[in-house]
């Protein structure tokens, strides 16, 4: 472990008394300005985060309304049935960050023949949630009725859960990306119409320059 000495401190402490003594000796209106400055750049951060979570709660959110409402009606007018976990299919994908998906393979009677069914639709992200010899409820697509949906109260609470999140989402980000969205668009409009003015007004003071210039000439007597 390193100590900072006498000397250290004492740089440090002449740094923090210049940085205040330039603070000090700023003006209002350059103290106003970097403010202003800072509040852009705030603000400027903030809507382009709530833009984000807005998209994203966008794309996300009918994606998993859609998977909940079709659990409600597989639970409603599908067939239930039972089935055994014969194996577990791991793989590993990578991001930020990774994770491992777990897939059973489920053995259960179809029409009367027994089939393995790799139920890609109901993978997990934890370890534990599917074991080998684990008995699962099922049941049929009540549009389709040879596909088999795991049954599990797990899997509807996650559903559940990630519609409350994304609605939040949706809803925070939106309260947040409106407002700043509204001000952003009236402060762009506003200076481009102070832009305009300004140039109107320039190119009138240029016009009464050139004529007064012109007057000048003409009534400077001409040479002989």
């Amino acid at each position: 472990m390193t100590h900072a000495g006498p000397s250290d401190r004492g740089r440090v402490a002449d740094r923090a008394r210049r940085a205040w003594d330039t603070i000090r000796r700023t003006t209002p209106a350059d103290r106003r300005g970097c403010l202003v400055l800072l509040a852009g750049v705030l603000a400027g951060l903030l809507l382009l985060s709530s833009a984000l979570a807005l998209l994203c709660a966008v794309v996300a959110l009918p994606q998993h309304l859609t998977a909940l409402h079709d659990d409600t009606h597989r639970r409603e007018d599908g067939h239930t049935s039972t089935g055994v976990v014969t194996d577990i299919r791991e793989t590993r994908h990578v991001g930020d960050p990774d994770w491992t998906e777990y897939v059973p393979f489920v053995r259960t009677d179809v029409d009367g023949a027994t089939v393995t069914i790799l139920m890609r639709d109901d993978s997990a992200d934890e370890q534990g949630v599917y074991h080998v010899g684990q008995r699962l409820r099922l049941v049929s697509d009540p549009d389709h009725p040879g596909v088999r949906r795991v049954l599990s109260d797990h899997i509807r609470d996650g559903l559940t859960g990630a519609v409350r999140t994304w609605t939040i989402v949706l809803v925070v980000s939106a309260v947040v990306f409106v407002p700043l969205m509204t001000v952003t668009v009236v402060w762009i409009r506003r200076e481009d119409r102070r832009n305009r003015e300004r140039r109107i007004e320039r190119a009138a003071e240029r016009i009464r320059e050139r004529e007064v210039e012109e007057a000048r000439d003409r009534r400077r007597p001409s040479s002989a």
